[in-house]
């Protein structure tokens, strides 16, 4: 659940006594702007409103008020009006009548998310993609994120702590460097602390295509030059080939690869070429354990993950399954054989977690610990219960809800008729006339809603910002009751 269980009370209006007569607004007095009525003896809210002669809601005077929120007497409950429609406009003279719904102990609980497994209940900015992805120490996975604001996001190793870090500018590529973050776009490099946020360097380059750090070693990838710096010392170093695409620092060397997988180490002041076995075309490259880098290949017939030492020698080698053969790119851990692995087919893009377990009969066994997906939709919409993806807009039809008896009257009332409206303060429950019953979440720029019936008196109620699908339950619908508080003329 990302929301705790929320209900609808308030406090008892003792005021059962009063004589049936009390019960109607006093209206004796033309032009009054002032009713005075009792609502159902029973705990809860209130929601009232002022209705033309044809039934039409005007204004809504109260919506979802506790009892303290309205002026009182010994007689009942005082409600105000300025004689003044819902936009502030003075309304025709004629007769109006205000009418009411107590909402009582109706819950309303959150119970997931759908579409996107990155967003929760938090106020902070919702991720729409995931741009870049790295791992700090103790397996903890760092993630540059497309969202209303650019951010990255800092996991602990379960996954189910972060904190954001907010970003002043818009980076395309997030890595590793030791306990702190490197950040990168096409003409800034940026070093941060994930641990407060504070930026620790920034340089300026001309076409920025790729960096790296380990220590007080850095290499840059920038136009057709490679720029190496150690020991507080820079040196422009000789090109083994124009257009090359990654680089990676290593304990004893660096390397840097072109898009053709063709990998080279420096060996002195010069560039040495490595031979990796089979080429294709290089999606990424990262440095990982114990002085390897890690490639990944797409050759004609699969997408393959190789594990390569200063030498060129592949350490291992494998084939990724049907599942992640979209896999575009990596980030490695420099301290244990772990790797996150971003793929994206479109439409749905997931950040796999894999870590090295064994080798069993010269085959690697990987493990599993991370797996978050996210969808890319327009629309949704439910099919056999589950929310997908859709290009058109479907909007639900009223649900009906049988209320308990009148607690006035002890007689049956007549089933509201429930749909789903949002404004600028997230979604709402209303009765058919408009008149707004409940809140059933805080979430803004909602684009769509949904509800279907959930038993006799429930409700499925799923919204959308277009970044994700929420899901609420709200209960105990039978605890709503109408009531009539006279009218204005």
């Amino acid at each position: 659940m990302f929301e705790s269980p929320r209900w609808f009370a308030g406090i008892t209006l003792l005021l059962w006594f009063v004589s049936p007569n009390v019960l109607k607004a006093q209206d004796e007095e033309s032009n009054s702007s002032q009713l005075l009525f009792v609502p159902p003896p029973v705990e809860g809210v209130i929601s009232l409103g002022v209705y033309n002669s044809k039934g039409k809601l005007i204004r809504v005077l109260k919506r979802v008020a506790g009892i303290e929120t309205f002026k009182s007497t010994s007689d009942g409950l005082v409600i105000d009006w300025d004689r003044k429609d819902a936009e502030g406009k003075p309304v025709p003279s004629g007769k109006y009548f205000a009418r009411g719904v107590l909402i009582g102990d109706v819950k309303v609980e959150g119970v997931a998310f759908h579409l996107n497994d990155w967003a929760d209940s938090s106020t902070d900015p919702r991720i729409r993609k995931v741009l870049s992805a790295a791992l700090l120490d103790r397996q903890r996975p760092a993630v540059l994120a497309d969202a209303s604001q650019p951010e990255v996001l800092v996991l602990e190793n379960h996954g189910t702590q972060s904190h954001p870090i907010a970003l002043e500018f818009n980076p395309l590529t997030v890595k590793g460097a030791g306990a702190n973050l490197l950040l990168l776009d096409k003409a800034l490099l940026i070093l941060i602390d994930p641990a407060s946020g504070t930026e620790i360097s920034r340089q300026n380059f001309a076409d920025l295509r790729d960096a790296d750090t380990l220590g007080d070693r850095t290499v840059v990838l920038s136009g057709n030059q490679i720029t190496y710096r150690s020991n507080g010392a820079s040196q422009d170093l000789k090109l083994p080939a124009e257009h090359l695409f990654r680089c990676a620092v290593l304990t004893s060397s660096i390397v840097v690869a072109s898009k053709e997988a063709n990998v080279w180490k420096l060996d002195g002041q010069e560039f040495a070429p490595l031979d990796t076995g089979e080429k294709g075309e290089l999606l990424d490259l990262s440095a990982g354990r114990s002085d390897t880098a890690w490639l990944l290949v797409r050759t004609s017939t699969a997408t393959l993950l190789k594990q390569i030492d200063p030498s060129g020698k592949i350490v291992r080698e494998f084939e990724l399954p049907p599942d992640l053969q979209t896999v575009r790119q990596l980030g490695a851990s420099r301290n244990e054989d772990t790797l996150l692995l971003i793929s994206d087919d479109g439409n749905t893009q997931r950040v796999v977690g894999v870590r090295f377990q064994a080798a069993s009969q010269g085959k690697s066994i990987w493990e599993k610990w991370f797996d978050r997906t996210l969808t890319t939709f327009k629309f949704f919409d439910l099919k056999e219960g589950q929310v997908v993806p859709t290009d058109a807009k479907t909007d639900s039809p009223p649900v009906f809800v049988k209320p308990a008896n009148n607690p006035m009257e002890n007689t049956r009332q007549a089933l509201f008729q429930l749909s789903i409206t949002t404004d600028e303060t997230g979604a709402w429950v209303v009765d058919s006339d408009g008149l707004p019953l409940l809140q059933v979440c805080e979430t803004k720029n909602l684009q769509q809603t949904r509800c279907v019936s959930d038993g006799a008196n429930g409700l499925r109620v799923y919204t959308s910002d277009g970044t994700v699908v929420e899901e609420y339950h709200v209960t105990s619908l039978e605890n709503l009751f109408r009531f009539d508080a006279g009218a204005f003329d």
